[in-house]
């Protein structure tokens, strides 16, 4: 809904992430989520990292050998509990029991171009070395190997991990060559 939104796998100075339990048959593995870039979400003092509108949270799944479907019932069926947090000035949990029921020889490509779309939105390796030190109370980091498109933009920083940084504190950007 509008002005609602949730988080990112670290939610910043409060909120909590998407949290995903999946039932699978066997011969049948889920992969790491991967999570589309953030938008840092200021609350006051607070700055939380998250998405507002729609967000598509895709899981590769791996079929093994092992993966024997039912002959009376060619399905590929997956479980998954999931729970997450939807906030605007007030915070509501929310948990939800989904089943998803994918033909084996049936064709899912109708849906491809999101699943395609949400993957490219994660965060990409960079070729490049890149470098962080801390400097009194400011913490410097020296990327190399950006794409060309994006020198001389402003960019963002996102860290991975909780409470390293203080996520509402201001900060600066500076190029060189």
């Amino acid at each position: 809904q509008p002005e609602w939104h949730t988080y990112w796998k670290n939610s910043g100075d409060s909120g909590q992430p998407t949290a995903l339990r999946w039932t699978l048959p066997v011969g049948v593995l889920a992969g790491e989520l991967a999570w589309p870039i953030p938008q840092k979400l200021p609350i006051g003092d607070l700055a939380n990292y998250g998405y507002a509108d729609t967000v598509l949270l895709p899981v590769p799944l791996t079929i093994s050998p092992d993966f024997k479907p039912l002959a009376l019932s060619p399905e590929l069926e997956v479980k998954l509990h999931a729970s997450w947090l939807v906030c605007r000035l007030e915070c509501v949990p929310q948990e939800g029991e989904f089943v998803l029921r994918l033909p084996v020889k049936g064709s899912t490509a109708l849906n491809s171009g999101d699943f395609a779309a949400a993957f490219k939105a994660a965060p990409q390796a960079l070729s490049g070395q890149s470098q962080v030190t801390i400097e009194g109370h400011h913490l410097k980091v020296s990327v190399t190997g950006l794409p060309a498109r994006l020198q001389g933009q402003t960019l963002e920083f996102f860290p991975e991990t909780p409470e390293l940084i203080e996520t509402a504190a201001k900060w600066t950007q500076s190029w060189q060559g």
